[in-house]
């Protein structure tokens, strides 16, 4: 039989010689021959709960004069310590998977199985505010890294016995813990099961982020829109449990995916529902006007100067027509290099340090933009339908959709050069037919607008119901949460 420390050398060459391996010896008497070993890599665990928790227990059992006569395993300080951790094999690959998960390894001479004590230490941030998902009023805490400190937030918010975890392993090389949040009797068993089915089907070496998840189970491989809500804040992870969907996390992630998603979630915004009902229609309202102005304007523009002409009166032709004077090319190729000065604008601001994003956003937007109308590469009132434009798209709550809407945008401006209101017409009503066609997870993207359930639309859709009037759970999300009482109370609106 080996000697421990014959098999701490196979075992660290196995492991590549890592310089964050450390090893501990307990010997009372022979050094070349201890008694047991402390394996562990000091990058990911704490030094000294390992100290005080098992070294210090060991050396104690193993200094013991009175005890020398008792076999070192029968010891009552060493046989204390099997409680404090899990009994693991004794193979390469089984210690080597234990301490990559920041746990210690303990080894004893002429036993058949190792103790694998939990000693980890990411060295993880601090819970912090919301970065991308700000909003006015409400909770101020956001998801981290660590899965565990997420998945504590959501039992602080849902303190119920029908919260369920599952926990999945996914990635052959990372091997990056996953866990699906959902309250049970709530949650669209249909989409769990279908959910669970693909996700068993993943097999990536290395999974660093929930949208890869999302990516991977959405099952709409070329979809412009997404096919799964992302978000940072916990209270709208809560809020979509409780409607009878259910959360995805991934460790190592500061956001979780929500499923399953439809259009008119991805309009919501924290705010909508801390405001009183009246502010939060309107605040949603002015959201739709924002979407019909990022994905309408430019093409009615080029519609309006280049193929309808007679469509207005003239004095506002011809107050359009000298504002294009001098400009050596068609409307449409000002429309379009003007949508793609602003996708790079807007690149630029998000890749670039907070410092100096601000900066860039108004070097690109005043003084290219002044430059260019004053040499007459592009016209004033251009100028004027961009900054539109560019304003209605940061309305979206949702960075993912947004982007969408606006490569629909570049879709009616492509149709609306030769055929005009024409070809508007059609591919809105294209658009309109894709996102009636598809669903994510069983459930119509387009809902509940397509399923007809005309309670949803009126009480969380287009409108936000006074809460004294929302009684019930929606039926969009999930069969089993349809007509289930979320709010009893007889009081009015806040």
């Amino acid at each position: 039989m080996k000697s421990l420390l014959q098999y701490y050398e196979e075992l660290a060459e196995f492991m590549g010689n890592p310089v964050d391996l450390q090893v501990h010896y307990v010997a009372h008497t022979d050094v070349d021959n201890p008694e047991a070993l402390l394996v562990f890599l000091e990058t990911i665990t704490d030094g000294n709960l390992i100290h005080n928790r098992l070294l210090v227990p060991l050396l104690e059992s193993s200094n013991r004069i009175h005890d020398k006569d008792t076999p070192f395993l029968k010891r009552p300080s060493v046989e204390s310590l099997w409680s404090l951790g899990s009994l693991i094999r004794i193979s390469f690959e089984s210690i080597t998977q234990n301490l990559f998960e920041g746990k210690c390894v303990v080894l004893y001479q002429g036993c058949s199985r190792g103790l694998a004590v939990e000693a980890c230490d990411w060295h993880n941030r601090s819970v912090t505010q919301p970065e991308r998902e700000s909003s006015l009023i409400g909770p101020k805490d956001s998801f981290i890294e660590d899965i565990g400190v997420n998945v504590s937030m959501i039992r602080r918010r849902i303190r119920h016995h029908t919260l369920r975890f599952e926990e999945y392993t996914l990635g052959t090389t990372s091997r990056t813990k996953v866990m699906i949040g959902y309250m049970d009797g709530l949650v669209n068993r249909k989409a769990l099961d279908m959910f669970k089915q693909r996700l068993k089907g993943i097999h990536i070496d290395m999974l660093l982020e929930s949208s890869q998840i999302g990516a991977l189970t959405s099952g709409q491989r070329f979809s412009p829109f997404p096919m799964y809500q992302l978000t940072e804040r916990p209270d709208k992870a809560t809020s979509a449990i409780a409607e009878g969907r259910f959360i995805v996390m991934t460790d190592t992630t500061p956001t979780c995916l929500i499923l399953p998603v439809t259009m008119t979630c991805l309009f919501e915004a924290s705010d909508d529902y801390y405001f009183p009902s009246i502010s939060g229609s309107f605040l949603r309202f002015t959201r739709m006007i924002g979407l019909a102005i990022t994905l309408y304007l430019p093409a009615l523009y080029i519609a309006v100067t280049a193929v309808n002409q007679d469509m207005f009166r003239i004095q506002f032709m011809l107050a359009v027509a000298s504002s294009r004077e001098g400009v050596p090319y068609p409307a449409y190729i000002e429309v379009i290099i003007m949508l793609l000065l602003i996708e790079l604008i807007n690149e630029a601001t998000v890749r670039l340090p907070k410092t100096i994003g601000g900066t860039a956003t108004i070097v690109g937007g005043l003084i290219i933009g002044t430059a260019a109308a004053q040499s007459h590469l592009i016209s004033y009132i251009m100028i004027v339908i961009t900054a539109t434009t560019a304003i209605g798209s940061y309305t979206m709550p949702n960075y993912m959709v947004g982007l969408a809407w606006r490569l629909c945008c570049f879709f009616l401006v492509l149709l609306s050069i030769p055929w005009g209101l024409y070809g508007i017409v059609v591919g809105s009503a294209m658009i309109g037919l894709y996102l009636s066609h598809i669903d994510c997870l069983g459930v119509p993207y387009a809902a509940p607008f397509v399923t007809f359930h005309y309670k949803d639309i009126f009480r969380d859709a287009l409108f936000r119901a006074p809460l004294s009037l929302v009684k019930k759970r929606p039926s969009t999300y999930s069969k089993e949460a349809k007509g289930t009482t979320r709010n009893s109370s007889e009081g009015g609106e806040w």
